[in-house]
């Protein structure tokens, strides 16, 4: 996912930027962004976009009209994909925006541009039988107010998530669990990038599921698939390891009538994306 984005003109100075991602360290990145400009200036790029690799990002870069580009992005996106976004940005750079960048005038209205261009669409479905959790896991996801009572999913319900995280906006698919629904389940998970298969963690539910997981498999190969063990307040709770080790995927502990659990949710979600598109490029 593009961490951030940079425009600066050939003297070092920034014309736009634009951060996905909290930086600790955004004084030493903006020197080196310095440095990088200077460098660029004294090379021929003849217009090409050209990327050098950190530990765990990747700056992709051109040089169009002394203005010098730069996407900053993780190291297991798809190259062709950043380097096309970065295409994308410099053509509507150069037809709206040049003459009030070189004037140093505001650049009204390119900050929302350079948003429709970064920022990723991913689907995540949430996939497990009635009254496992899908929907109260959906609702502390989104941070809103938990559900007392227990109201059944009809077909599919499909929210995102109320803020971007590190610029992917995550477009959640929660699946209803009941048996006459389940004709659907394959069509409802289709291009679906990650899915979250909930259990309620007792033996019996965790057993029925391991044909979601088979199910997943068979239909949407490409997707990252996690396990959720649900209800771990309750005394008859398998742990997360035995879960996992029955369905045999990676499995994580909730409790979804838990708000503490939203922001280790949201972060295990973004580590199956990340961990999906690096095993995509992998094969």
């Amino acid at each position: 996912m593009i961490r951030s984005v940079y425009i600066l003109e050939k003297t070092g100075n920034i014309v736009f930027s634009k951060e996905y991602a909290e930086s600790e360290a955004r004084s030493s990145l903006v020197e080196f962004l310095v440095n990088l400009t200077n460098f660029l200036g004294t090379v021929n790029l003849d217009g090409k976009t050209e990327f050098m690799n950190l530990s765990t990002s990747r700056f992709f870069y051109t040089v169009q009209d002394d203005f010098t580009f730069i996407f900053i992005a993780d190291k297991a996106d798809d190259s062709a994909q950043i380097e096309d976004k970065v295409g994308q940005l410099v053509d509507i750079f150069k037809r709206e925006y040049i003459e009030l960048a070189k004037n140093h005038q505001p650049l009204d209205g390119f900050d929302e541009k350079v948003d429709e261009i970064a920022v990723t669409m991913v689907k995540v479905a949430i996939l497990g039988f009635a009254g496992v959790g899908k929907t109260t896991t959906l609702h502390l996801l989104r941070g809103e107010t938990l559900p007392l009572v227990h109201d059944p999913t009809i077909g599919v319900s499909i929210k995102k998530l109320p803020e971007e995280v590190e610029n992917a906006n995550i477009v959640l698919w929660d699946l209803a669990g009941q048996s006459r629904f389940s004709i659907l389940w394959a069509k409802m998970i289709a291009n679906a990038q990650v899915v979250v298969i909930v259990t309620d963690s007792t033996l019996e539910n965790v057993l029925r599921s391991k044909k979601l997981v088979t199910l997943v498999k068979d239909e949407v190969p490409d997707a990252k698939i996690l396990g959720i063990a649900n209800k771990q307040d309750l005394p008859t709770a398998l742990t997360p390891e035995r879960v996992g080790q029955i369905l045999g995927i990676p499995t994580y502990e909730l409790v979804a009538i838990d708000i503490s659990y939203r922001d280790r949710l949201i972060q295990i979600i973004r580590r199956a994306i990340l961990e999906g598109k690096s095993d995509k490029k992998d094969n």
